[in-house]
């Protein structure tokens, strides 16, 4: 019923709830950054049941950042299957939930531990695949979406002025670092 005048949530809330909070402290701080103490002060719960849940920090981030590529599949599967309708859904989901490529980016970015290369590696290629099947594109097409998306990743994580994160500019962008394409 009630501890401490609490009322007690089911194990399946009370673990949405921590990676909840784990995913705001670790799209703040990274993987190295972050304290178990610190989400479990924003969660609300003891360290060690944080612990006790989810068997390390590492595994408590891998979950989150699991999370974040699940957000931007689910966001892919639900538009129309063009690179352009997943490019805009990217896009908007970027808008709507900044925590989501601040995310990936710190899962990028703790690419050293072996276990998180390893694990978003597997996500990373995943997505590949999920784009190249739901649009048909080949595989330049979905490098160029990729390299378009991780400019706009990086537009909305650094929130640049004007809100940069579109695919005009990522393209403009991309054009730039084009040998081919740039201006001699």
């Amino acid at each position: 019923m009630s501890d401490g005048g609490r009322a007690r949530l089911p194990a399946a809330a009370r673990r949405a709830g921590i990676i909840e909070a784990a995913d705001a402290e670790f799209a703040v701080n990274g993987l190295a950054g972050t304290r178990l103490e610190a989400i479990a002060g924003r969660a609300g719960i003891s360290h060690p049941r944080i612990v006790q849940m989810f068997g390390s920090k590492q595994k408590l981030f891998l979950d989150v950042v699991h999370a974040a590529f699940d957000r931007i599949e689910a966001a892919f599967e639900g538009a129309e299957p063009t690179l352009v309708a997943l490019g805009a859904a990217y896009v908007r989901l970027l808008q709507r939930d900044r925590t989501v490529g601040l995310v990936v980016l710190q899962g990028y970015a703790a690419a050293a531990d072996e276990a998180v290369r390893e694990a978003v590696r597997r996500r990373h290629l995943a997505l590949l695949d999920s784009v190249a099947r739901l649009t048909g594109a080949d595989a330049l097409q979905v490098r160029t979406f990729f390299a378009t998306g991780l400019v706009q990743t990086v537009s909305a994580a650094l929130d640049l002025p004007g809100r940069r994160a579109d695919t005009a500019w990522s393209g403009w962008i991309l054009g730039l670092a084009d040998p081919s394409g740039g201006s001699s």
